[in-house]
């Protein structure tokens, strides 16, 4: 009874991990189709430099302010609920984000798409850590990741082939039609794994929240999300090698998909040195390569040189995520983990929001390369934190 009993678990584990990659595989392929020449649209649509940090901005605001409230609720109504009800509204608003002629409207739509994103966030996080054994963790967020940057890989690939024989609306058509197909997927196949729904116990999620550890973990990650968001998540590497290094929109898909291509090799064995070196030792080194090959690659012209130093730049920003929530996984217990995943979330999100406006300003003040030096800097600051975090 047990052995069948441990077989039927280890298929129902591993059924929700390829679940959620699979999915979300689906929906990043088609989302990259479009999202990074997003900058350059948003400039089409009447938007100025400014007002394209801004939106960035926005963006990543909007990703931040769902997720402590989304931890609460997964803790309370369950991993998968949290997880669904998101993924059958996002058909509706990339459909009217496609219909959009003005920036104001695209970008309002694609807000509220990214609030539903995190608001699910701390559940996918959480049912993924709770799907596999503690030693096995690191690989689980690795093959989760993994299928992130397959899409990430493959969808500007394909939009490479479509953006010059379509309009980009129809792309978020698609995008539109995938949600709905991946949504309707993970209400048939996904199983809970958060089933002791028991009323939080506020006095001690608070002693886990406010702490002098914590208070370190949070201004290290918010350093993390500055410098991503003045790097992979923002808009100044499309604006960089558009507008400096003379690539147009088909080869700035290119270059993405070839450095989600680097991603995809690193991450085959990426969650195996996670669970031999750690979390937080991958998190730290990581951090420092892609603050410094980043800056390289925005002060480089031939484009072989280009290409490669933005698939080595690429790399450190896989192992970073992966290494993160493989971290944040650790650091968490499962009766407040979507709790405290969203805290933290919220927190670094709302700080790491000021780094597209802030970039968009030192871009219009001082020149396009300053938002790569201050990303070195903020990867700096963020490797000297988390050298003095208690593991």
């Amino acid at each position: 009874m047990n052995f069948w009993t441990k077989i039927r678990q280890s298929l129902f584990l591993a059924q929700n991990v390829s679940v959620l990659s699979f999915t979300v595989f689906l929906i990043v392929t088609t989302f990259f189709t479009w999202y990074p020449i997003l900058p350059i649209y948003l400039l089409d649509l009447g938007a100025n430099d400014f007002q394209v940090g801004f939106s960035y901005t926005l963006l990543a605001l909007s990703y931040a302010l769902m997720q402590f409230l989304g931890g609460i609720l997964s803790d309370i109504f369950g991993r998968k609920r949290l997880i669904i009800i998101p993924t059958f509204v996002f058909p509706i608003l990339y459909f009217l984000a496609g219909n959009s002629s003005h920036w104001i409207t695209l970008i309002l739509f694609l807000i509220i798409a990214n609030s539903l994103s995190a608001l699910q966030l701390p559940s996918i996080y959480s049912m993924i850590a709770e799907s596999v054994p503690k030693t096995k963790r690191g690989i689980a967020y690795s093959i989760f990741e993994l299928f992130v940057v397959l899409g990430i890989t493959i969808g500007p690939a394909i939009g490479m082939i479509l953006i010059p024989c379509m309009n980009i609306k129809y792309l978020l058509y698609l995008t539109s039609l995938v949600t709905f197909l991946c949504a309707l997927g993970r209400t048939i196949w996904l199983k809970e794994t958060h089933y002791n729904r028991s009323k939080i116990n506020q006095l001690d999620s608070y002693k886990k929240l406010f702490n002098k550890n914590m208070l370190l973990i949070i201004l290290a990650l918010s350093s993390l999300f500055l410098l991503f968001n003045l790097t992979v998540n923002g808009p100044f590497i499309s604006l960089n090698a558009h507008e400096i290094m003379n690539l147009n929109k088909s080869k700035i898909n290119l270059l993405f998909a070839l450095g989600g291509l680097s991603a995809v090799i690193y991450s085959l064995w990426g969650g195996k040195i996670i669970d031999k070196l750690g979390s937080k030792k991958v998190l730290l080194y990581s951090t420092l390569g892609l603050g410094i090959f980043i800056l390289l690659w925005s002060l480089s012209t031939p484009l072989w040189l280009i290409i490669l130093l933005f698939a080595i730049s690429y790399i450190f920003y896989q192992s970073c995520y992966i290494a993160y929530v493989s971290f944040l996984a650790e650091i968490t217990h499962q009766q407040s983990r979507g709790l405290v995943i969203g805290f933290i979330g919220t927190c670094t999100g709302l700080i790491g929001s000021i780094s597209p406006s802030l970039g968009g300003y030192l871009k219009y003040q001082f020149g396009p390369l300053l938002p790569f030096w201050i990303g070195l800097i903020f990867a700096l600051i963020t490797f000297l934190l988390l050298t003095k975090v208690k593991d």
